[in-house]
């Protein structure tokens, strides 16, 4: 752990090569952080890096928008951003019915077994809007969800009636027997001291074989371990279900099960002060 110490400073785009010879003239460094994909978002096909899911079916949260297909008008590249809207219109996909809300949910065509992933965004703001970045099991080894885990690294909700603001943020990690009978451990819903969705932030996770860390603006603000049974019964080693590949998700969804009880009309996105989620790019580095 002690490459902890750079950590800081090579996220800063300092020279890596200064800053492991300065290190190791200390003693104190053993490796440094790799690039290893990332995406800038600067006019590339979006298909080549990205896969979309898509259709109207609720994603297993009753939410209340369509997802499509790569579509400008729901997932847009402009000036190195790219925009994810929430767009009032109605959308079908010809079996389950039209809904009033169309969005993008995109996933990485590759995957990963640890590393660092680092995700720079403005999150949107009104009421009912669920912005979310996180990470699924790219082969379902241990059975269906929840079986083979869920790794959330942001998630944020506005939820006007209950009094929450867009100042909070949560990861979370699922797992356990069945969608009715699992298990979650995570950071909870935590406060920080700004709007995010007025400035762009950059969102982190750092998973290692023995841990999980939650990262906001390089800062760790939750550290969960690996290094025990998450499920005995189910799972036979320490730190099952995460301990296989996962890809990332970024997607921006319409209501859902996320917001328990609080009603929510179609019309009230008429006062959304914000339908967007900007990603300015997103980084998968390795420990070397």
């Amino acid at each position: 752990m002690c490459g902890k110490t750079s950590f800081k400073i090579f996220e800063e785009s300092m020279n890596p090569i200064f800053i492991l010879c300065a290190f190791a003239h200390l003693g104190v460094v053993h490796g440094y952080w790799h690039l290893a994909w990332e995406d800038q978002f600067d006019g590339a096909n979006l298909a080549d890096r990205w896969d979309f899911d898509t259709g109207c079916s609720g994603f297993g949260n009753n939410e209340l928008q369509c997802y499509t297909n790569n579509r400008r008008e729901n997932a847009n590249q402009q000036g190195g951003i790219l925009t994810i809207t929430a767009r009032k219109e109605w959308w079908g996909d010809g079996v389950h019915g039209d809904k009033q809300f169309t969005s993008t949910r995109m996933k990485t065509k590759a995957n990963w077994l640890h590393g660092k992933f680092e995700i720079r965004a403005r999150l949107p703001k009104g009421k009912h809007l669920w912005p979310a970045i996180w990470m699924m099991p790219a082969r379902s080894e241990y059975g269906d969800w929840p079986r083979s885990g869920e790794i959330d690294i942001m998630e944020y909700r506005f939820l006007k009636n209950l009094g929450q603001l867009p100042n909070q943020d949560q990861g979370t990690l699922h797992f356990g027997q069945a969608w009715n009978n699992k298990g979650q451990v995570g950071s909870g819903e935590r406060n920080f001291p700004v709007d995010f969705s007025q400035d762009f932030h950059t969102f982190g996770l750092d998973w290692s074989p023995w841990q999980i860390q939650w990262i906001l603006d390089g800062a760790v603000f939750h550290t969960e371990t690996l290094q025990k049974n998450f499920w005995p019964g189910l799972y036979t080693k320490n730190g099952q279900p995460f301990d296989k590949n996962f890809y990332l998700i970024i997607n921006l969804a319409v209501g859902g099960s996320f917001f328990g009880n609080e009603p929510f009309d179609p019309k009230e996105a008429d006062s959304w002060a914000k339908n967007t989620l900007e990603v300015d790019w997103v980084k998968k580095w390795e420990w070397r």
